[in-house]
């Protein structure tokens, strides 16, 4: 995988003058220089103009300065100021321009992007420009590649980036309808999206584990050693008997550039409470935890997050004071520009997570805060979805998020995809929901798992994975599990 170029800032001291009177003048230090570390938590990033890319880095500082776009194959440069809801000291989300007002970039192409601020202007990424592709739900279709080796819901799935063109899916523990189980599997994917094949790995769980968090961290999104990749499963339920019972284990194993996954290591660093069904995402070196089941099966609003260390092992847990507005489960979060960001699950108490219970007990919210270095902000809501969706998945990639599948009201299939943008201010607009009958995935699945590819396919546009799941029947105690894999295949 090719290496991120960060730019070394540069320390100034400064020289300390003595005034007439013999009293040292007070000395202020300079402001950083920023540093870009990557775009979207990629190597080789890209993005069609007019949509929001993320800027991760540091020395941004708090006030919005300007982010510059040069090309140099059309002598095109644009220089954009952010809006300061999207501006924080460690990201920046930013509105990729057509040009420059005058003239436009050439597309497909290439630009080079930094970040201009008072303590001077940043080392340049390059971002390849695509063409204007918007994953609208009535845009993207689907089909089937390798299923899974066995049914199973509850599963949780992480993708790991080797290089441009190799990558792979580790899916981790689930329910297979008897009992949870401690299967590990590993699945090559290929840059059309489908997996070519399924390996089951013989480093398999240390406990049977289901309903869990689980993400991937390496050198684009933490401060691993490049090349490393190490692969999280936090909290779940350990049996299926349980009510809802819950761990507070966290276990880490590295894979290799094989796609082999190593021994599982119990970390040190375990939750502060047992959860299931928690959410979990993994942004600029911390892993953030919102909300889960407690033992006794009400919903938890508790925050933490945890720091990334460079063998892979975590910090100690911190529980934030900006608790979610609502105790949630099974809700799903991502990061995006420096914001945490939490959508829908379940507000209500739950002993079963393997039913789908009353369909109206999932939720519309959604909710934004600042997650700068592990300490997460104040709550803000925005756009609410249009289905009061649990145990759903989300997809975000290009700024742009689908929320999809999952328990939600109305009859299974009436809305199996809703589809958003983040806006410069970090808000989300309104959603829009699915309106052609040909671009259904027609799983009509909840307690599944979902990743994006992190290999770009021949159109140069992301491709979304669906794995597993239990079949969504509007009956209170769902269906059976599904060993089926879906991905789009356009645009």
């Amino acid at each position: 995988m090719a290496s991120l170029v960060v730019g070394l800032v540069l320390f100034i001291a400064s020289g300390l003058f003595v005034g007439c009177g013999g009293s040292n003048s007070s000395n202020t230090a300079p402001p950083p220089v920023p540093s870009i570390q990557n775009i979207n938590n990629s190597t080789d990033p890209s993005s069609p103009v007019n949509l929001p890319i993320e800027i991760n880095g540091s020395g941004f500082q708090s006030a919005p300065g300007s982010v510059i776009f040069s090309q140099s194959s059309s002598g095109i440069t644009a220089t954009v100021t952010p809006n300061a809801g999207g501006w924080t000291d460690s990201g920046i989300a930013v509105v990729v321009p057509a040009g420059n007002g005058t003239n436009n970039f050439t597309v497909p192409g290439t630009v080079s992007v930094s970040v201009k601020t008072s303590g001077g202007t940043s080392n340049t990424v390059t971002l390849t420009l695509v063409q204007t592709l918007t994953f609208d739900v009535n845009n993207v279709t689907w089909s089937k590649t390798t299923p899974l080796p066995a049914p199973l819901a509850g599963l949780r799935a992480a993708a790991v980036p080797i290089s441009d063109t190799s990558a792979y899916v580790v899916v981790t523990g689930g329910y297979d309808g008897t009992a949870n189980t401690n299967g590990v599997y590993v699945g090559t994917l290929d840059t059309t999206g489908a997996i070519t094949g399924w390996q089951a790995s013989p480093n398999v769980l240390p406990e049977t584990i289901a309903h869990h968090a689980m993400v991937e961290a390496d050198a684009e999104n933490s401060l691993v050693p490049d090349g490393s990749h190490f692969i999280y499963v936090i909290g779940g339920q350990v049996n299926s008997t349980d009510a809802p019972g819950g761990t507070a284990n966290v276990y880490m194993a590295s894979v290799d550039n094989s796609g082999a996954v190593g021994t599982w290591q119990q970390l040190t660093s375990s939750l502060p409470e047992p959860l299931v069904g928690p959410a979990a995402a993994l942004f600029n070196g911390y892993i953030y935890v919102v909300g889960g089941l407690h033992s006794d099966g009400t919903p938890s609003a508790d925050v933490f997050s945890a720091p990334i260390k460079s063998d892979g092992t975590l910090g100690a847990w911190t529980k934030s004071t900006s608790a979610y507005p609502t105790p949630v489960s099974f809700a799903t979060a991502f990061g995006f520009a420096g914001k945490l960001y939490v959508l829908g699950g379940d507000n209500s108490n739950s002993t079963n997570p393997d039913e789908e219970g009353s369909q109206g007990s999932g939720i519309q919210n959604v909710n934004f805060a600042g997650a700068l270095n592990g300490v997460v902000g104040t709550w803000t809501p925005t756009s609410s979805t249009i289905k009061n969706r649990k145990k759903q998945i989300t997809w975000t990639a290009f700024g742009q998020v689908i929320d999809a599948e999952g328990i939600y009201n109305g009859t299974p299939g009436s809305l199996e995809l809703e589809r958003t943008i983040v806006n410069p201010d970090s808000t989300l607009a309104s959603w829009n929901g699915i309106t052609n009958a040909v671009n259904l995935i027609n799983a009509n699945v909840y307690n599944a798992a979902a990743i994006v590819s992190p290999l770009q396919s021949p159109n140069a546009t992301p491709r979304f994975i669906l794995l597993g799941g239990q079949s969504f029947n509007g009956l209170p105690a769902g269906g059976a599990p599904s060993a089926l894999v879906y991905y789009n295949t356009a645009p």
